[in-house]
């Protein structure tokens, strides 16, 4: 795919040491001059900023998967293009360099620009739509007419890759014929809020998994579950969806994620 001798960004691989000291913990960006896109963004002391243009040279030799961070490095090398790269804030504290990481990897999907190569999103990102802003006084949900089944889906990992509420929500899951039986309605959960409340109105096969049809359902939008949620916690923590009943009275039951206990519980 790239030559074996593919090499670039040979003008500069390190700092000096007075420069190491004068950065001192930063924030960096690396940008592909092509489309002038930032396709990175990282943070670290000394040299690490360089690391990366090694790890490009060891993988090219050495391995069959590449990151996606690593094969964009390649590519530009092999146009006879150096990848850019910037500084971005330096001189940090240490708990500020978390969250100076995370608003830059956080701004830039907002933005044109559009999302970054990192593998693993800012770790201390406090980013907040509009519409969680909305949910941060969220009530506890208690649905005041009986809904005989609710599927609770967490969606804040599809949200995080670029999906809509909707389709985060009805996206690929095992859902048995059995439970796929109507009415039923689906919220998309992320961080005990309900972001998304639909109708399913159909389910179908995408390979061996299943995903509904739906339209909105607003009665179940901008509520806190946390409490039907810790019901059943341990299964949910391991990425399963849970499915509940509410007798429109106050109450609710689990009906699947709490082994065979289905009994009635106040909300």
């Amino acid at each position: 795919m790239f030559r074996k001798d593919l090499k670039g960004n040979r003008g500069k691989r390190s700092f000096d040491d007075l420069e190491s000291e004068k950065l001192g913990n930063y924030v960096y960006a690396l940008r592909d001059p092509r489309d002038g896109k930032v396709f990175y963004i990282g943070q670290g002391k000394g040299n690490r900023l360089f690391d990366h243009f090694g790890q490009a040279e060891s993988e090219l030799w050495q391995s069959e998967i590449m990151s996606s961070k690593v094969l964009r490095i390649l590519d530009i090398w092999s146009n006879d293009e150096d990848v850019d790269w910037t500084i971005l804030a330096h001189h940090l504290e240490p708990e500020q360099i978390n969250v100076v990481e995370s608003v830059a990897i956080d701004v830039l999907g907002l933005s044109q620009n559009g999302v970054c190569l990192n593998e693993v999103r800012g770790p201390h990102s406090s980013m907040l739509s509009q519409d969680e802003i909305k949910s941060m006084g969220a009530a506890p949900i208690n649905p005041t007419t009986p809904l005989s089944k609710v599927f609770l889906f967490s969606i804040k990992n599809g949200l995080a890759d670029g999906r809509t509420t909707y389709d985060a929500t009805r996206s690929a899951w095992y859902v048995k014929p059995e439970l796929q039986e109507l009415p039923a309605y689906a919220v998309g959960i992320k961080n005990g809020i309900s972001v998304g409340g639909f109708q399913i109105n159909s389910w179908a096969s995408v390979g061996e998994k299943h995903e509904f049809q739906g339209t909105e359902y607003p009665p179940l939008l901008y509520y806190n579950w946390s409490k039907v949620i810790s019901t059943a916690r341990g299964f949910w923590q391991r990425g399963n969806y849970l499915i509940a009943e509410f007798d429109g009275k106050g109450k609710f039951r689990i009906l699947r994620g709490a082994g065979t206990n289905k009994d009635w519980a106040d909300i």
